[in-house]
């Protein structure tokens, strides 16, 4: 109930809320030099975190933060106190629908600005007459110093690729996980064992209360044949029953406060993230439960750690990795017991444990209650993931196991650790095997594009009527009438459950649709990139690429076609072959095969001497790639349905450019009584043909509603005459953020401004997205 009142709050007051943590957003726009000073408190080979923050801004402004993460710092002791002069930025948000969020990624963690350093040094130690503090900086260094020392373990022990794996896995240490590793985990649906979590906390948390008892009662069971030698005690007396008492309550209570102290450690070597701190919370309640007498019980101990963490981490809620976490928790706790039920009427021995059947049952309980989370985040899902956990999960209790073991063992003998760490090789090897070979079958990865949160809703309200009508059925249905009704049961759980899918999946992906033509100009930095969606949801990607942001194909592309439920591109079309055009075309022809396809991919065919080795090499990668190839010329038209239209206005076969640039593909898109204008990087004699295409043909519209302008708003393209030609009423400049060539340069919105068309960048509206419906447009910002 705590938790649901803050969601409301949050819905109600998030605004005013938000202003408590984002205190200097009004100060300045994008970053501002300043004093810091702070204690370290966590790093790692890229980052420091600081807490108790102080940053002035000036000699009269001073501000103070809990947390502030900050770049290039050498590594310094835990407890330091730092003084830095620096920059302090501003967390960025999304500009392109599906992007990864580092705002609200960051605000889960309490950290609402970063900072880059320029200068450091260790000031006098604010907490040096502060012992508490004192002793808790040097526990905090021990234990970071452990962490160095198990990373050191496992890398001389493993090759590197398993270290990355064991460390990720065991001490969320990700900066060595090997990145293909960490997308076929995740697109087989196994991605939970590379985050520390309840499993592994629960098995390490019970594995250390079983082996401090068996030792306590190893000494206990000494002393008391040194007690009846000693008294000569044959027959059981009252003091020998009180002291075999005492014995346990002690042996009980030691287990307990050690094995919870060593979570609490290792929940700190791990850096306390989200589904670490649910897991030592609970893990706690269940271990100190027997303590005090008490049961315990799973979702009131899941209530407990939720509410905890929204006091410390107000921004969670939000988080992936809280609903996961907590949605995971919830599926064993609330969606299991039922499906548990259904199967034991099935089974004429209930009482007999079936691990097959226990597996499945649980898997797919977690399954249901997290999907709609995993399509919200991730905007696909993986179709054979319940049948690989089956194989995965049994053999996680294991791997932990071994690999905690063997870590242990290799900061005493390094040739032991050695051995016993063969073993969670071959295990990550049988992984590996089965995850790809799941991953050859067709239909392995589902994309259903981002659902509305009315879909998420619907699919809760049916889950809860599924679960309900289950529980009723149990608790008031008399035995000997009950058989009769439960295939009734079955059918109506059935129903419910495939409903909640279909509303989640299969309409989420018709609810993407747009029933005109959709033209999104995405933000890529310094680069192009343009998506088409026209209205008979034929797809064309033209262009995809940045000089300014690596891997723009993977983290920009490629998440906003998933976030809109693509899984099909019909054309890929290459304007020329500039890396800030191509680089991002090139990730996503590598992952045909297996990710997004491509059908066709059309490139430009000018003169031989204009085609550099770029060009040759993103047509070969297409080839591999299974990719149909083709040249588009001026005069080829792609037409669709309902008068939509591409037609290529330049370059013709075999035009000679004065550069890569000039031989950009120009294409004119109509549908109805609205025109785009697409010029790619047009300029020189590239852009003198275009203009006498578009002066000579009387076809073309007489004016455009769009143009895209060329080679992101440089002075020497889009002249007086070309505007004159085109007429757009907007113009659209893809270009980054403080690029370095000053790009849209001042002459160029001149010349827009006289020729009284409105612009807008993509350096500050994010992706541009504009609607036709053939006979007007609509413009949307995404930022």
């Amino acid at each position: 109930m705590l938790v649901i009142l803050f969601c409301l709050y949050r819905c109600f007051f998030s605004e005013k809320d938000d202003a408590r943590y984002y205190i200097m957003d009004s100060i300045f726009d994008d970053k501002i030099e300043a004093k810091i000073t702070g204690m370290v408190y966590s790093y790692n080979d890229k980052e420091t975190y600081l807490k108790d923050v102080y940053i002035n801004i000036d000699s009269d402004i001073s501000y103070q933060l809990a947390d502030l993460l900050i770049y290039k710092v050498p590594h310094f002791k835990l407890g330091s106190c730092l003084e830095i002069y620096g920059t302090i930025y501003k967390t960025e948000t999304s500009s392109n629908p599906g992007q990864f969020n580092q705002r609200e990624y960051l605000r889960e963690k309490n950290i609402y600005y970063t900072a880059v350093a320029k200068s450091v040094t260790v000031s006098a130690s604010q907490n040096s007459d502060n012992s508490y503090k004192s002793i808790y900086n040097i526990y905090l260094e021990k234990i970071q110093n452990l962490k160095e020392k198990l990373t050191e373990v496992y890398s001389k022990a493993l090759p590197e690729k398993e270290c990355g794996i064991v460390t990720a896995m065991l001490l969320g240490n990700k900066t060595l996980l090997d990145m293909d590793i960490k997308k076929l985990y995740q697109e087989s649906g196994i991605g939970h064992l590379l985050a520390i979590s309840g499993l592994h906390i629960s098995i390490i948390g019970m594995a250390v209360y079983k082996l401090v008892t068996a030792l306590l009662v190893f000494i206990c069971n000494i002393i008391k044949r040194i007690y009846r030698f000693v008294y000569r005690v044959d027959d059981i007396t009252l003091g020998y029953l009180k002291m075999t008492n005492c014995m346990c309550i002690a042996i009980r209570s030691i287990s307990t406060f050690i094995s919870i102290t060593f979570i609490i450690m290792y929940g700190y070597m791990t850096g306390f993230s989200t589904s670490v701190t649910r897991a030592v919370i609970m893990t706690t309640i269940m271990l100190f439960a027997p303590i005090i007498r008490r049961s315990y019980d799973m979702l009131s101990a899941m209530g407990i750690s939720a509410v905890i963490i929204l006091l410390k981490k107000p921004f969670a809620i939000y988080s992936c990795s809280f609903l996961l976490s907590f949605g995971a928790v919830a599926g064993i706790g609330i969606v299991y017991p039922v499906l548990k039920k259904m199967y034991s009427k099935k089974n004429k021995n209930p009482r007999k444990n079936n691990l097959f059947a226990d597996t499945l049952l649980s898997s797919l309980a977690i399954q249901l209650t997290t999907l709609p989370f995993i399509l919200y985040f991730y905007y696909e899902f993986p179709l054979y993931g319940i049948f690989i956990n089956i194989i995965v999960i049994p053999l996680a209790s294991i791997l932990v196991i071994i690999c905690a073991a063997g870590g242990v063992v290799g900061l005493v003998f390094m040739p032991c650790a050695k051995f016993i760490l063969g073993s969670a090789y071959i295990i990550l090897n049988i992984y590996e095997i089965v995850c790809r070979t799941f991953a050859k079958l067709p239909y392995n990865i589902i994309i259903t594009g981002k659902p509305d949160i009315w879909q998420i809703v619907v699919y809760f309200i049916l889950l809860a009527a599924s679960l309900i009508v289950v529980y009723w059925y149990e608790n008031n249905t008399e035995n000997d009438i009950e058989n009769n009704y439960m295939y009734s049961i079955k059918a109506i759980f059935l129903i419910n459950i495939s409903l909640a899918f279909f509303i989640i999946t299969i309409v989420n992906t018709y609810t993407k649709k747009y029933n005109g033509v959709k033209v999104t100009f995405l933000d890529v930095g310094q680069g192009d990139a343009i998506f088409i969606q026209d209205n008979s949801q034929t797809t064309y990607l033209i262009d995809s690429g940045s000089s300014s942001i690596d891997g723009v194909g993977d983290y920009r592309i490629i998440p906003y076609l998933k976030c809109n439920g693509i899984k099909n591109i019909d054309y890929m079309i290459m304007t020329h072959s500039d890396e800030d055009h191509i680089s991002g075309l090139k990730e996503i022809l590598q992952q045909s095969r297996t990710g997004i396809k491509t059908a066709n991919l059309l490139l430009p065919n000018p003169d031989i001497s204009c085609k550099e080795e770029a060009y040759y090499e993103i047509a070969e990668l297409a080839s591999e790639n299974g990719v149909n190839t083709a040249y588009i010329e001026a005069g080829d038209t792609l037409l669709g349905k309902n008068e939509f239209s591409i037609r290529c206005l330049h370059p013709e076969t075999g035009f000679n450019a004065e550069s890569a640039n000039a031989y950009s593909t120009a294409l004119s898109i109509v549908y109805g009584n609205t025109s785009f204008l697409l010029t790619g990087d047009i300029e020189g004699n590239g852009e003198n043909a275009l203009l006498e295409k578009l002066q000579n043909d009387n076809t073309l519209p007489v004016k455009y509603n769009i143009l895209k302008v060329a080679h992101h708003g440089s002075k020497n393209s889009t002249s007086d005459e070309f505007l004159e030609r085109v007429s757009p009423d907007i113009s659209i400049i893809s270009c980054g953020k403080n690029n370095t060539y000053g790009h849209p340069h001042k002459e160029l919105l001149e010349r827009l401004q006289n020729a009284n068309s409105d612009w807008i960048a993509t350096k500050d509206a994010g992706a541009i997205t504009v609607l036709s419906d053939g006979k007007e447009i609509k413009t949307e910002c995404y930022k």
